[in-house]
């Protein structure tokens, strides 16, 4: 009786189905998504590589999006671009209890290579390990630990080769993904703040290709892609499910326009209104106003031409935060020809830029909106007017 039930087990082994068999090289490569999470640095998801290995009976995961935070130079090598990023690894449970621990979603796409492919991916992945491949320089839009991933799965193998579907362009910019998350994130602040920075680079239409430059698109565009009737996933699970709270929506006076239209309003009124020592504060004001500006153009112009970000270059927002202001502050109550020439065509530069919002929504803050305005006014009332007029 043991002897039959022996060769009857052996024999269901032996015709196993095979679909159910492993993989000849023993490997499994899946992508990772993690939900966005509540902290900025998290609120774009994040995406790795899972590679199981039966051979070596490993499971390790890939992350390209990890720092050093503890670099004595971090913060002006953040602000300068220069901060390196690099490759990790770590094990499977760890990567998992941490994304529970904040209770971060986690869905796994088991991706279809070809035994060659999945050794190929293996050995650059590494290769990219070694202590002189593992760094790179971060670019938060072309060159992130989700584009990695991108360029491994799609340029690392034959898979992306002249695919039509990856160069197809979509009707959506850079731009237009970081608000949606920002938006549903209720950081309008730091919505503001990204605006201030980004250039025209973040402005044009991508491609499908391009549009996986954040974790959740990546996860869409490797769930549509195929070859011939083939898709590249073969399988997709849910292994934590996302318990993230709902933001709380941000009350009307704690936004940035609540907060320029305040400023803009209590800066009219006190340039309108005569009471005592009026005359000597609106001058202050003015002086204050537009060396800040100014101030604040500089800082743009560094980003643009001082750093090593790519996506800070050609920003719009020089049109408004001019660096001359700094020079154009210390003539505002002097009887100078080319300054008022200057306060006029400022004014007037200003007001086709407000006009330009309105046909090409987006590209500027609509919360700057209140003090472009107010920049506006107080140019042409400076350019225009006396010495006797420009206190009224």
């Amino acid at each position: 009786m043991n002897k039959l039930l022996i060769l009857l087990f052996s024999t269901l082994l032996f015709f196993k189905p095979a679909s159910a068999s492993p993989d000849s090289c023993g490997l499994r490569i899946s992508l990772l998504t993690v939900s966005p999470g509540q902290e900025l640095y998290s609120v774009f998801g994040h995406s790795a590589l899972r590679v199981v290995d039966s051979v070596s009976q490993t499971d390790i995961i890939y992350n390209f999006g990890t720092f050093d935070f503890n670099d004595p130079n971090f913060y002006s090598k953040f602000v300068r671009g220069k901060l390196l990023y690099s490759l990790s690894q770590e094990t499977f449970q760890n990567f998992l209890y941490e994304s529970e621990y904040f209770h971060r979603g986690v869905t796994e796409q088991v991706l279809s290579f070809s035994c060659t492919e999945k050794e190929l991916i293996q050995s650059n992945l590494f290769k990219n390990l070694q202590e002189e491949n593992r760094y790179y320089k971060y670019d938060f839009l072309k060159d992130n630990c989700t584009t990695r991933l991108r360029d491994i799965i799609f340029n690392g193998t034959s898979r992306g080769s002249n695919n039509k579907f990856l160069v197809s362009k979509t009707t959506s910019t850079y731009r237009d993904y970081l608000h949606f998350y920002l938006n549903r994130a209720e950081m309008s602040w730091i919505k503001l703040g990204i605006d201030l920075l980004l250039g025209l680079d973040s402005d044009h239409n991508m491609s499908v290709f391009e549009s996986m430059f954040l974790p959740d698109y990546l996860l869409k565009g490797v769930g549509i892609s195929k070859w011939g009737d083939k898709k590249l996933v073969s399988e997709e699970k849910t292994l934590l499910v996302d318990m993230q709270p709902k933001p709380e929506k941000l009350p009307l006076w704690q936004t940035p326009i609540f907060f320029f239209s305040v400023f803009s309003i209590i800066f009219l009124v006190l340039w309108n209104v005569k009471f005592k020592h009026s005359d000597l504060i609106v001058n202050k004001l003015d002086f204050y106003l537009f060396l800040l500006v100014g101030i604040f153009g500089c800082v743009l112009s560094f980003m643009w031409f001082g750093t090593d970000h790519l996506s800070f270059r050609y920003n719009i927002n020089l049109f408004w935060a001019l660096p001359l202001n700094i020079i154009a502050a210390f003539y505002i109550n002097k009887e100078n020809v080319f300054a008022k020439i200057y306060f006029l065509v400022y004014s007037i530069m200003l007001l086709i830029l407000i006009v330009s919002m309105f046909l090409f929504a987006g590209k500027i803050n609509v919360a700057l909106l209140p003090l472009i305005i107010l920049l506006s006014y107080r140019s042409w009332m400076i350019g225009k007017n006396d010495k006797k007029k420009l206190n009224q």
